[in-house]
């Protein structure tokens, strides 16, 4: 009798423990989310730990999304897996498959495969311009979808040596010097290199608008009658 009383009781307890168990455990579980995206490296900035990603399937194709990474708990592979990288070695540009885990308050990537670089391949940005420094070598200009695309506005930003950059003027396409003003309608050629947008050549398509005074001159003749 004495024996059956300490079966019972150890089962009891074991039926406690379990069901204990699944009350701590349900919530993590319902609360982790993994599942995979994938796009083109937008921006990706290691001191902040953002990446943004131009996603390349399903319904939010085209969408820019902006997730989180870190050293510590985002591993990067190449393709096969084998090679072990670092978020610094990410690039702009870049096409990237990433694992991430989804919740309401964040979304933290685990896991990054990136596609090895072909090498410095010249991409075309248009739309307005919003500021430039020569001084420091930054620009940055406003894309706009087309008005057959969805979407909303994006800031993009380029780095480009005063020294190397073309500029050039619509329709001859010939290098000219001129200068910029916000507002103006640029095209801008630039390569991904070390994480950034490195502008190449920049074309204005369209002067920003400006107010013109126009001045009228009166002659008068006067006939002198001899």
């Amino acid at each position: 009798m004495q024996r059956s009383k300490v079966i019972l009781i150890g089962v009891l307890g074991f039926l406690s423990l379990a069901g204990v168990t699944r009350l701590f455990a349900a919530p993590v579980e319902s609360d982790t989310k993994m599942r995979t995206v994938s796009g083109e490296i937008v921006s990706v900035d290691v001191k902040l730990g953002l990446l943004q990603l131009k996603s390349d399937a399903g319904r939010d194709a085209g969408r820019i999304t902006e997730y989180k990474i870190n050293q510590q708990e985002t591993r990067v592979t190449d393709p096969s897996d084998k090679k072990f990288l670092v978020i610094k070695d990410l690039q702009v540009g870049q096409h990237v498959t990433a694992q991430l885990v989804d919740r309401s308050e964040e979304r933290l990537i685990r896991k990054i495969v990136a596609e090895p670089m072909p090498g410095p391949v010249f991409q075309e940005a248009t739309g307005e311009l919003e500021a430039i420094d020569v001084q420091t070598g930054t620009l940055v200009i406003e894309q706009r979808p087309s008005p057959n695309e969805a979407g909303q506005s994006n800031l993009s930003y380029f780095v480009f040596d005063p020294r190397e950059l073309v500029f050039m003027r619509a329709p001859d396409m010939e290098p000219v010097q001129g200068e910029l003003k916000p507002g103006d309608l640029v095209k801008v050629e630039f390569a991904a290199k070390e994480g950034k947008r490195q502008a190449r050549s920049i074309t204005l398509l369209s002067a920003a608008p400006e107010t013109r005074s126009t001045t009228t001159t009166t002659t008068t003749s006067t006939t002198v009658t001899r």
